[in-house]
């Protein structure tokens, strides 16, 4: 079968030619499509389960939401792991699935089963999208100096989020900070207590009072007219003329009770950049699967079509972009391919002593490179900085080198010419095409332990063996048919049998070591024993790493703020901390993340604050060394009271959180049913990894702490007075967040229309002050219906 191959290229040179230039023109067209990532996609099959429940505690969000959908994930097949967050407001669930596991059909299983849930009316759990750990490929800020924030966040929502999610590829758009947009009502304790009206009056009043009615049609001649009744409000001055209650023919209306304005929702998180404190920030997230260079070029495109409809004085600036580091990526791979190739030619220049043999031998390396790239664009398989990286040019040329020395030996022998050529090269190829086939599987043979990786092992390594494999065995067939052909055309007249001086300087010690070695076989057994020995003693204290550390560029840092800190007052501290990094020469912006975004998909609380350090080229930096960089950006943010922080990347970051679950490269987790006990020890536990040398950025998380507000209604005062424990509730809900009452339309969007409570004393004194309306008109301090 090998030597028919051989005869059949010989035979048919210019077929074989044309069917390499094919494969050169498919190998560039795959190169092009070809998803290429800086790091690859270790992380399980995940969908996140997010569930906004704005306004109520942790508890609260663990016992009516989590735990409920916890109890209908569980029984989900291939699950592997339920991970869950509850905040204020916010229950967040990552469930795991086995490896092999696909993403639609995990997502359709996650959806049943969360339809089964019991959950509040008022809590719709969502979906996650569907993005990679690595998927946040562009992020982008707005400015404006006339537009308001919240008008910015509703553009970012309803325009920006809208346009960036057509372009192929991209799967979500992730705003943050700016607040959501919200129509309130304040209500004015005093005035309602002149009317004598009640807050659930105000309540049942604009929400009836905000609506469209649809009836049939009517018959007006030929056509047939569709009933429409119109009663949506349609601005502020719609909101104040509602009538609440009429008294004594008299209307009492909105604006007799309270003000209408438009303000927003309660806050997640704030985002600041560079000198300015908050601003709003758009993040895309590609599809997990995608190619990051035609997803980016994409965005871009868009990005360039959306500006000129921006609004007078809004712009878009955009300070992350993923097509940075895999150009980066790219190149690197290039110029290493470049470097092996040019090394690998003159090396066999000097070895073979023949410039026409070296050329032989080198076209295969970008050839079989070329031959992987086809396949591996056929069957999905994308490549990365890991899988390109280990491509070993002496495997891949190994045969090349055989079959084109015997090639030489023959020719120089025979010093045929002709016709009689290609037979002698044809006898020559077939000499060593049997024992070369074999000795290339043999090597191959190697990499297949490592296609039966699972898992985190499996998406990390099993792309490089494959890509290897691949151009291997691209190598293979081109050892047995291109080289022979190509000889058959260099090699008209037959080589000259000229020695290379390199090998014959190097064979008189080889002869003479060898010759020792025979006459003693003991010397060359002992020394490779105590090599084997001493590569084990070495290998035990060489420092392990299971995942390979890339240099994306830029920088990520994690800030932990005490437990119980408010959104309002870390802000200045996010503010102090981006200003004492931008002193740094090497640095070109900072962006601050505090809290968590507006959709859930990063359950944080304000006492967790991350920053985006990007980075000038390094040709620009003062201190040239990173780790150097790291270490004077952490003396300078020593004198912050209370706060602990931890470096990273930002790929790294988001990689080490989806593989253990928590933000850092090692962890150590307790389990128990106690949450204080779990607290007590994880501080026992840090406290020992403190004394262990080489231990930075230590910390844990902090379970309780938490301070609350907690309002314990007395039943037997509110029955005394007649007062439901709803009404408290509403009381209570209207004093502190806002009660949502209906939705106001803007065109094509909408945002919550709310009814508050004013405060105009301290928010302690006024809640206990706050009255509640009793059935015999009554007006009871909250205080003496509630404990605090």
């Amino acid at each position: 079968m090998i030597s028919r191959i051989v005869a059949f290229a010989l035979q048919q040179r210019f077929i074989t030619l044309a069917m390499v230039l094919v494969l050169t023109a498919a190998g560039i067209v795959s190169f092009s499509r070809l998803p290429i990532e800086a790091y690859p996609d270790v992380a399980d099959v995940e969908v996140d389960v997010i569930t906004l429940w704005p306004g109520h505690a942790a508890e609260e969000v663990e016992r009516h939401i989590t735990l409920q959908l916890e109890k209908e994930l569980n029984g989900i097949a291939n699950v592997t792991f339920l991970r869950s967050v509850s905040n204020f407001g916010l229950s967040n669930i990552r469930v795991l699935f086995a490896d092999g596991a696909d993403n639609y059909w995990a997502r359709q299983q996650v959806l049943e089963r969360i339809a089964q849930a019991e959950i509040p009316a008022d809590a719709r759990p969502q979906l996650g999208p569907l993005a990679s750990v690595i998927g946040e490929v562009y992020r982008y800020t707005l400015h404006s100096r006339e537009t308001p924030l919240i008008e910015l966040k509703a553009l970012q929502d309803w325009v920006l989020e809208r346009e960036f999610r057509s372009v192929p590829g991209v799967v979500d758009v992730v705003s943050w900070g700016g607040g959501i947009k919200q129509y309130q009502i304040t209500v004015e304790p005093s005035r309602l207590r002149a009317y004598n009206l009640t807050l659930k009056q105000v309540f049942d009043a604009v929400s009836a009072n905000n609506a469209n009615a649809g009836g049939s049609y009517i018959r007006d001649g030929q056509y047939a007219l569709m009933v429409r009744g119109i009663g949506l409000v349609q601005s502020l001055g719609d909101l104040e003329n509602i009538v609440v209650a009429a008294q004594k023919g008299t209307p009492v209306r909105v604006r007799d009770v309270g003000q209408v304005a438009i303000g927003h929702a309660i806050r997640f998180g704030v985002l600041g950049r560079d000198h300015e404190d908050d601003l709003v920030q758009g993040i895309v997230l590609m599809r997990k699967g995608e190619n990051p260079g035609a997803v980016l070029a994409g965005v871009k495109k868009k990005l360039d079509e959306i500006r000129p409809l921006l609004p007078a004085g809004v712009t878009i600036s955009p300070y992350y972009s993923r097509d940075r580091l895999v150009t980066t990526t790219v190149a690197t791979v290039m110029r290493n391919l470049v470097e092996g190739a040019l090394l690998v030619t003159v090396l066999l220049s000097l070895f073979l002593y023949n410039v026409r043999a070296a050329l032989i031998v080198a076209v295969i390396i970008p050839l079989s490179l070329l031959f992987a790239f086809v396949v591996m664009d056929l069957r999905g398989i994308p490549a990365n900085l890991l899988s390109l990286g280990a491509i070993d040019f002496g495997i891949i040329v190994d045969g090349a080198v055989i079959m084109t020395e015997n090639i030489m030996r023959h020719l120089s022998e025979r010093r045929v010419r002709g016709d009689q050529v290609i037979r002698e090269v044809q006898h020559a190829a077939v000499e060593v095409a049997r024992p070369l086939t074999f000795g290339v599987l043999i090597i191959m043979t190697v990499y297949v332990p490592i296609l039966t990786f699972q898992r985190i092992e499996g998406k990390l390594f099993r792309p490089m063996a494959v890509t290897i494999a691949l151009a291997v065995i691209g190598a293979l067939a081109l050892t047995l048919t291109l080289i022979p052909v190509l000889a058959t055309f260099l090699f008209r007249r037959p080589p000259g049998e000229h020695e290379s001086p390199l090998l014959r300087w190097l064979r008189r010690p080889y002869a003479w070591l060898l010759a020792g070695c025979v006459r003693r076989p003991l010397l060359p057994v002992a020394g490779a024993a105590a090599l084997l020995v001493l590569s084990c003693l070495a290998f035990m204290v060489l420092g392990k790493e299971f995942l390979p550390e890339l240099d994306e560029g830029d920088l990520w840092l994690r800030v932990k703020f005490p437990v119980g800190i408010s959104l309002e007052d870390a802000r200045p501290y996010v503010r102090e901390i981006r200003e004492r990094l931008l002193v740094f020469p090497e640095v070109r912006t900072v962006v601050s993340q505090l809290g968590a975004p507006d959709d859930g998909t990063d359950p944080n609380g304000p006492d967790n604050c991350e920053f985006y350090i990007g980075l000038k080229p390094r040709e620009a930096w003062r201190i040239k060394d990173k780790n150097k960089l790291v270490s004077a950006m952490a003396d300078a943010l020593i004198g912050m009271p209370g706060i602990t922080m931890n470096f990273s990347q930002p790929i790294k970051d988001n990689v080490d959180e989806a593989l253990a679950g928590v933000k850092g490269e090692l962890s150590i987790k307790l389990f128990g049913p106690d949450v204080f006990t779990l607290e007590a020890k994880a501080k026992e536990v840090a406290g020992v990894l403190g004394a262990i040398h080489g231990v930075a950025d230590l910390d844990y998380d902090h379970l309780v702490g938490q301070p609350q507000l907690q309002i314990v209604v007395d039943r037997k005062a509110a029955a005394r007075y007649g007062i439901n424990v709803q009404d408290v509730q509403d009381a209570i809900e209207a004093a502190t967040r806002g009660r949502v009452v209906g939705e106001i339309f803007e065109g094509e969007r909408r945002f919550n229309l709310a009814v508050r409570l004013a405060q105009d004393s301290e928010p302690l004194v006024g809640l206990r002050n706050l009255t509640i309306s009793a059935p015999s008109g009554e007006r009871i301090p909250l205080a003496q219906l509630a404990e605090f």
